[in-house]
């Protein structure tokens, strides 16, 4: 399964200078129990951002993939960072790390999350690749300068989880 994962707020917001515009630490724990076990799939700004927030240069207990433009030049300057089993692995397309970690990781392929930024939330939304997206939605407006695609009208979702500050929706391709 190929899940989107993401936060935005009621414009669409989704960060703001390589950072998340808001602090929700009942959010980041949805997102690090719902993608524990799993695949990562990110691209090099918004690995960049969590290697800032965490000091590591992967999240433990998941593999992490990391789209770039040049995954050797990458490879090698993180090799002394990384963990042989968690990564970070380097690709240069969302399909490539896709596949690397079914051939690969197998057992960390049962659910891929994608998780950002807004060019793979994009490449992914265009290309049909999703099984489905949790998408938390933070209440009210924040400042920022990156934006979520536009997505609902393929999709149909639900409420999974609704808190003082923001709800949870799990999104589903509508049937055709």
């Amino acid at each position: 399964m190929i899940t989107l994962i993401a936060a935005m707020d009621s414009e669409h917001l989704i960060g703001r200078g390589n950072e998340l515009p808001w602090d929700l630490p009942h959010d980041l724990k949805f997102f690090r129990e719902t993608t524990m076990g799993g695949t990562v799939i990110v691209g090099r700004k918004t690995w960049e951002s969590i290697k800032d927030r965490t000091g590591k240069a992967f999240l433990d207990g998941r593999v992490n993939f990391v789209l770039t433009r040049d995954p050797e030049k990458w490879q090698t300057e993180t090799a002394e960072q990384g963990d042989a089993v968690c990564g970070p692995y380097f690709e240069n397309s969302l399909e490539a790390a896709i596949e690397r970690t079914r051939k690969d990781h197998p057992d960390f392929a049962t659910e891929i999350f994608i998780a950002g930024g807004r060019g793979i939330y994009t490449h992914a939304l265009d290309g049909n690749l999703l099984d489905r997206m949790l998408i938390t939605h933070v209440r009210g407006q924040f400042e920022g300068d990156v934006y979520f695609p536009k997505f609902e009208g393929d999709w149909v979702g639900r409420v999974v989880e609704n808190a003082r500050e923001y709800r949870i929706f799990e999104y589903v391709p509508r049937p055709k």
